[in-house]
């Protein structure tokens, strides 16, 4: 979608800026372990949502997840991984600091969501 709302001369420049940012190891480095993190913070986001909708403690608060959860049945965990590979391979295609800082908060923020799950289960 992107590609298609870019003139080419944007997509060449996002091209060569990602292309910039890999060529760096600190960044390909600090991005390595950003989307380990990010993959590892997700898959406990997997694990409490289910344990805490298991013991009665609470309910899937992201109205996505949550249709999902209705009309897919058990396929919304495919679901949930296939988003977390497209965006752990955005973030390893251009692992641009800007970049890398945002997707750093947004796993802390996810992370924040597991301690909350696990906490309304009385696993805290």
């Amino acid at each position: 979608m992107v590609w298609s709302l870019a003139t080419v001369s944007r997509r060449r420049r996002l091209a060569h800026d990602a292309a910039s940012s890999r060529a760096s190891w600190a960044r390909r480095l600090a991005a390595a372990v950003a989307v380990i993190t990010y993959n590892v913070v997700g898959a406990g986001d997997i694990y409490s949502t289910i344990y805490a909708i298991e013991v009665g403690a609470g309910a899937e608060a992201n109205p996505v997840i949550r249709a999902m959860m209705e009309h897919g049945g058990d396929g919304w965990v495919l679901g949930k991984l296939a988003l977390q590979a497209v965006i752990t391979f955005m973030v390893l295609w251009f692992p641009h600091w800007i970049v890398l800082g945002f997707f750093s908060i947004a796993t802390f923020g996810n992370a924040y969501v597991v301690y909350n799950n696990l906490a309304i289960a009385g696993v805290f």
